[in-house]
Parts: C-alpha cells; structure tokens; sequence
C-alpha cells in the first residue's frame, strides 16, 4: 500500500515538473484569465513553444499577432475574464494610416492603445491617433496611442527676373549699360587680363584688369590711345581723324575719331595693338619686365616677370618705388602684391578704381 502510495506521488512530481518546462499542454480550469477550462502551453520564451506560436507576457504559448494593411485599424486582443485586458491591435503605417485601437479590458487593468498611424504622406497627410484600451470593471482605461508625424508642404516657387527698362538709344540707359532691341542691357564685362602692376612691364600699371603701358608720348601708346600721367590710356577727346568708316582708308573702322586697322592676327597690327574681333586696338595685355636676371639691373632679381630687390624686412625695400613690402621668399613687393583688395573696379565702392589689386581714387 505504501508502494502504492510513494509511485502515485511520483507521478504527480513528473508530470508537474514537464509542465513547467513547457513541454507538454496544461489544462488549468482554474486559471479564469484566459476562459473557463482552457488549454495552453506553459513557456518563458518562444523556443518553449510549439512552431508558429510565439511565448506572451503571461507565460503562454499563443499566435504571434497579425499586422493590419497599409493605414487600416488594427484589431484588439480579446479581453479576459478578470485580471489583465487583451492586447491592443498594432496597426501598420500607411500614407497617413488611421490608428489601431486597443483591446476593451474586463479585468483589473484595460488594455493598452498602440500607437498612432504612420507618418503622413508628402502632400501634409493627418496624423493618426490610437484608441486606448476601454477598462474593465474596477479597471484602470488603457492609454492613448501616439498620433504619426505630418507631412511637409512643398517649398515656394521663385518668381521670374524683372526686365529691363525700355530704350530708343544707349543715352537712355545708366552708364555701363547699352540699349539692345529697345532694352537696357548690361555690357558684357571683358576678363580680367592683369591683376598686378608688375605684369604690365616697366613703369606700366595694372588698372580694371587692363595694363596700361608706361609711355612718354602718344607714339608709345596704341590706337585711340593718349599719353596721359606717363601711362597709356584710352583719349578722352577722340582723334578727330574721322567721322566715318568712310574716312579712314579701306577695311579700317572709325571708333572715337581714330581709324582702327582691320586684322586677322596681331601681325596685322602696329607695335602697340592687338588684333581684336578683326579690329586693331591698344595692347592692353600683361608683359614681363624681365625674363632672367640679366634684364635686371645690379642687385635686383627676376621673380614673377619683374625685377625686386632682396630684403629681409620691409625697411630694407626702397621707398622710392612703389614695391615697398618684404614678401614671401625676401623679395619687395607692392602693397597691392601684398594684401590684394580687387582685381576689377566692380569690386570698388563707387567711384573707386582697381589699380595694381588697390581700391584707390586715383
């Protein structure tokens, strides 16, 4: 009878302990959360379930959730009888999804509302809001989901440009201006050539990104040129040679009184001009005052096509010339060398000129 007795207890202790292992079903009419006699697999995680099933917050091996389509409401887990709510629905974000609501609780705590739709499409889609889950008898309400994020506008287009003001002649526009087809346009601003006054050769200076040569008479200058502060610049009281075309000789063109040379190459032209879109003008280009040392008078050396002393500060540069600031490698350079302000007079405020990188008023 003992026997008996000691083989029955035993039995109860094994199967008890395959139970808690989850290995086998449990029938536990006693567990009222989950319906009345109801059957379920005892699990810590989802290994201990069967394949398929996933292991829940309370222990028991059940199907893993369904997610709802694109934007539509997710359902809610069935509420228990007492102790905790059902589960809330999740619902997938679509183009501004609409939320999923949460399980109707009829224990002691509701069940949970997930959170809110997805974010909201391009064209400002509305935020989703979540339903929290609807308490129980003397149960705590679910919370509420998070509503999704909205979408962002468009940006603003951009207006077109203005036009331009209406002209019958180049005196009806403001200066640096030309009337083309009966509008104001702008006149196309010419590269800069030089930068510096020491590309320009001897005594020559670099102004608006034009050389202008060093010179002692008009015959040094180029055509339309005069010979004005020792340098070459363009006359301001016109050549007076012609008034027409038709005055110079063949296949020249009359431009401020002087008759321009037609060209192909700059060999077509005088020793002072350049052949420019088939007309002679002034040569207005950089030139080396030096190419080797030789060129240079004693103690001078030829750095960047131009003759400088050596220093090792600014004092020892000559004041007597312009390049009165020691620069890198011990050579004397300009002030403009030095600290360059511009290239071009655009660059100026107004009524100041760009002469060797300086804004000067002169």
């Amino acid at each position: 009878m003992k026997r008996v007795h000691f083989l029955a207890g035993l039995a109860v202790i094994s199967i008890s302990a395959l139970a808690g292992a989850g290995c086998i079903p449990v029938d536990d009419p006693s567990n009222s959360n989950y319906g009345s006699s109801s059957s379920y697999t005892y699990c810590y995680c989802d290994a201990d379930c069967p394949k398929g099933s996933v292991c829940d917050a309370y222990n028991k091996c059940v199907l893993p959730p369904t997610t709802s389509t694109g934007g539509k409401v997710g359902t809610g887990g069935a509420a228990g009888q007492k102790g905790y709510g059902g589960a809330a629905g999740m619902g997938v974000s679509g183009t501004g999804g609409a939320a999923a609501t949460g399980g109707s609780g009829a224990g002691n705590v509701g069940g949970g509302g997930s959170t809110g739709g997805g974010a909201g499409g391009a064209s400002g889609g509305a935020s989703g809001s979540g339903t929290g889950g609807v308490g129980g008898n003397n149960s705590s309400g679910g919370t509420t989901g998070t509503g999704g994020m909205k979408g962002t506008g468009g940006t603003t287009g951009t207006g077109g440009t203005t036009g331009g003001t209406a002209c019958m002649s180049t005196s009806d526009c403001g200066a640096g201006d030309c009337c083309v087809s009966g509008m104001c346009q702008p006149l196309p601003t010419a590269p800069p050539l030089c930068r510096f006054s020491s590309e320009c050769g001897v005594g020559g200076r670099c102004v608006n990104g034009q050389c202008q040569p060093a010179c002692s008479s008009a015959a040094d200058c180029g055509t339309g040129d005069a010979c004005m502060g020792g340098v070459c610049q363009p006359s301001t009281k016109g050549g007076g040679a012609c008034v027409f075309n038709t005055d110079c000789t063949l296949n020249d063109t009359c431009v401020n009184g002087f008759c321009h040379d037609g060209c192909v190459i700059d060999a077509d032209c005088g020793p002072h001009d350049m052949c420019q879109a088939g007309l002679c003008v002034p040569d207005v280009r950089p030139h080396p005052s030096c190419t080797s040392n030789a060129q240079c008078s004693a103690g001078m050396t030829c750095v960047d096509g131009a003759c400088r002393a050596s220093c090792v500060t600014s004092a020892d540069c000559c004041t007597c010339t312009t390049a009165t600031v020691c620069g890198p490698g011990g050579y004397c350079e300009t002030p403009g060398e030095a600290k360059p302000q511009c290239q071009l007079d655009a660059q100026c405020t107004s009524g100041m000129s760009c002469v060797d990188a300086t804004c000067s008023s002169s």
